[in-house]
């Protein structure tokens, strides 16, 4: 197949650009940093796709769906493919009468709420079955539900040339790689101090509480009252953006309190963590206010996180509340590093990885301490686990895989046309 592969910046681009080639396919990279660098407008970036990837209204979108159908003809396209969704690709595949295949990387995004993932030359895959059910909602019929993929090479490219005495510098009981989201776009920090005084904001703060650790089925939707979304709308300015057909609910809900949850649950994670154990943690986050946490500091991801996954005995995870059920990447990587991963209970990853064999949940505070407990001090079960997980993401969670799925599903009847 002749494939247009739009990068935006995703770490993963180049190894999706390789395996491609090797499975057979035609492909160009179309680069869209470089095309857009001189647009200070334009959203490109890891943490932007929870907000605006793009605006359909300015000069910039138009010029870049002519270049992309300028590209499409010039390279005999029949596929347009990106991790994650932009409208103005389905815009020029429309325009050029090719499909545009679309790999959901991060959730949630607003930009899949609008006129344009509607049309038909869409094939969008999800990593999130309640992901799925919701595009389903806003007629977007065309989705599939497909889990994301691990790097095979992501822990050998990391060692490749390092020391067994360099790896030890990494050795510790428990670890945490993330961010704490507290800053940024927390936009639960836009809330005045004079709206703080009100009931209603008691009454968040008690609903978020109830929340934190509480895993399953729509427990972000419990007790969210219209006074909440009207509060907090006002107060954190949503009510100003264009989320096409989004309610107001799934805003507040998707935008505000599953970030202001992922907040609350990291920092309590940290510091009990650093009270019971060996604890380090890997991040750009400030910890200013929790001086009894070791924070390492930011590692580069390809270079020197996979190094910590396979030297921490215990790797948690604490999945950001906008994944509702779906299997978050980190757990793959970790998995794809040798590391153990002890992580919140997901639906999804419950259905498709074997519970105390293949991965380890936990499903509340108290349930994270006594499990991060018990495999310190139980080796052979963790090690066992780690092989077995690590066998498996090897096999079924790679993207040779995932990649072939994608490409076969038009002819397996994966979609609803």
């Amino acid at each position: 197949m002749r494939v247009i592969f739009f990068k935006w910046g995703n770490y993963d681009e180049d190894v999706i650009l390789e395996i491609l080639k090797s499975q057979g396919h035609f492909v160009t990279a179309f680069d869209a940093v470089g095309k857009c660098e001189a647009d200070k407008s334009a959203h490109f970036g890891a943490n932007s796709a929870e907000y605006e990837l793009e605006s359909l209204g300015g000069m910039a979108a138009d010029e870049m769906v002519s270049n992309l159908v300028k590209e499409a003809s010039r390279f005999h396209a029949e596929v347009f493919f990106s991790m994650d969704y932009f409208q103005y690709i389905s815009l020029a595949a429309k325009r050029a009468g090719i499909l545009y295949y679309c790999w959901i990387y991060h959730l949630p995004q607003w930009n899949l709420y609008s006129n344009q993932a509607q049309f038909p030359c869409n094939r969008f895959f999800t990593y999130d079955h309640a992901h799925l059910r919701t595009m389903r909602q806003h007629n977007i019929k065309n989705v599939t539900y497909l889990s994301l993929a691990a790097d095979r090479k992501l822990f050998s490219g990391a060692s490749n040339g390092i020391s067994g005495s360099m790896l030890t510098k990494y050795v510790t009981d428990v670890s945490f790689v993330g961010n704490l989201y507290e800053t940024g776009y927390n936009l639960f920090n836009n809330i005045s101090a004079e709206a703080k005084t009100q009931p209603v904001y008691r009454t968040i703060v008690k609903t978020i509480r109830k929340k934190m650790f509480n895993y399953g089925r729509n427990v972000l939707e419990a007790d969210i009252t219209p006074e909440i979304v009207d509060f907090l709308m006002k107060e954190v300015g949503q009510d100003k953006w264009n989320y096409y057909f989004a309610s107001q609910e799934d805003i507040v809900i998707q935008s505000v309190i599953a970030r202001k949850v992922t907040v609350e649950e990291r920092k309590t994670m940290i510091q009990k963590m650093a009270e019971n154990f060996d604890f380090k943690l890997y991040s750009v986050s400030s910890t200013r206010k929790y001086p009894q946490v070791k924070n390492m500091g930011p590692v580069d991801f390809r270079k020197t996180a996979p190094l910590v996954f396979n030297q921490s005995k215990v790797n948690l995870y604490v999945t950001p509340r906008a994944i509702t059920t779906g299997i978050p990447l980190r757990v793959l990587e970790i998995i794809s590093c040798q590391g153990f991963v002890l992580t919140n209970y997901q639906e999804d990853l419950a259905n498709e990885f074997v519970e105390g064999k293949e991965i380890v949940m936990y499903r509340s505070l108290d349930d994270l301490i006594e499990k991060t407990k018990y495999y310190l001090e139980h080796d052979d079960e963790r090690r066992a686990i780690i092989r077995a997980g690590y066998e498996k993401v090897m096999r079924e969670y790679n993207f040779g895989i995932k990649l072939s799925e994608i490409f076969t599903k038009d002819s397996c009847g994966g979609f609803l046309i």
